[in-house]
């Protein structure tokens, strides 16, 4: 009998930037863990050295890795870095590998994006909570991440976070980022579209539907979720924004609307990607520096 020889199975290691976790922390996610080993300066450092610019960060090394399983690999690093993205508000991003660890043939992309550290959702310096949240999602993630366009979302959020951006700006990434969920939101549930907008279902046979507005979708989208904050005031400022490109609320209520939204779609996503546990709001002065979705 004739047998197919096995691929040798060896250890491939990842380059990373813009995590800062302060501690090494393993993920099993995938069929395989993945050991994110943090250099030794974002251990004991002032992590705001980092801040606002490029930084490798850390080494991801993953055991057992056939040949053929390489690219699968690398587009498993490439989710978790978008997790932990999420997670920290903060553009992580695999910037190379070498295969087999130890052999010279490495490999890197061209690839941006700085270090952040700002009002993170998930509080990866306890590795607990950050090990959790990225093993509870990561199917989710997989299954989600095309049909939900959820790396742009995730984009979306941290470059409306950026400094110095007139406050406008930074609502209307937001809005956009809610007009984008509620979007495939919309499709994913096989919602009629027709001549530029999503339709109800005809009150009559051959009639066309009456249209959805904004506000009805995104509360359906929430609703999905287990979510039934109120959305009016979020969308009657889209509306000023996009009808005017200004709004003529003072900018202290303006701030408050967007980390109105910003919590909004932070449970949003976290609930859709079906995490269970602790997590913070963005805007914790009013809302406590914990929140938990159970």
């Amino acid at each position: 009998m004739n047998m197919v020889p096995r691929q040798p199975q060896a250890e491939l290691r990842a380059f990373v930037a813009n995590y800062l976790g302060r501690d090494s922390v393993v993920f099993d996610c995938g069929g395989h863990q993945f050991s994110f080993i943090q250099n030794p300066a974002i251990i004991t450092g002032n992590v705001d050295q980092f801040k606002g610019r490029f930084t490798p960060t850390t080494e991801v090394l993953v055991k057992g890795v056939r040949p053929g399983q390489v690219d699968k690999v690398k587009v498993a690093i490439g989710r978790i870095c978008w997790l932990l993205s999420l997670a920290g508000t903060c553009r992580v991003v695999c910037y190379g590998h070498e295969y087999p660890n130890g052999s010279g043939l490495s490999y890197s992309v061209s690839a941006s994006g700085t270090a952040q550290s700002f009002r993170p959702a998930i509080e990866i310096n306890d590795n607990t909570q950050g090990k959790a949240y990225v093993e509870q999602t990561y199917e989710t993630y997989q299954r989600l991440e095309k049909s939900r366009k959820l790396n742009v979302i995730i984009d979306y959020l941290i470059q409306a976070d950026r400094e110095g951006q007139p406050t406008e700006i930074c609502l209307i990434l937001m809005f956009v980022t809610l007009e984008s969920l509620k979007d495939t939101f919309a499709r994913s549930q096989s919602i009629p579209y027709s001549k530029g907008y999503f339709r109800k279902p005809p009150a009559r046979p051959g009639k066309e539907g009456a249209k959805y507005s904004f506000e009805e979708l995104l509360t359906l989208m929430l609703r999905q979720v287990g979510m039934r904050r109120g959305v009016k005031r979020l969308v009657k400022l889209r509306n000023d924004l996009i009808h005017s490109g200004l709004s003529r609320k003072p900018h202290k209520r303006q701030w408050a609307l967007y980390a109105d939204s910003h919590d909004l779609i932070r449970e949003y996503l976290l609930r859709l990607l079906g995490y269970r546990g602790c997590y913070s709001p963005y805007a914790f002065e009013r809302r406590g520096f914990r929140a938990e979705i159970k």
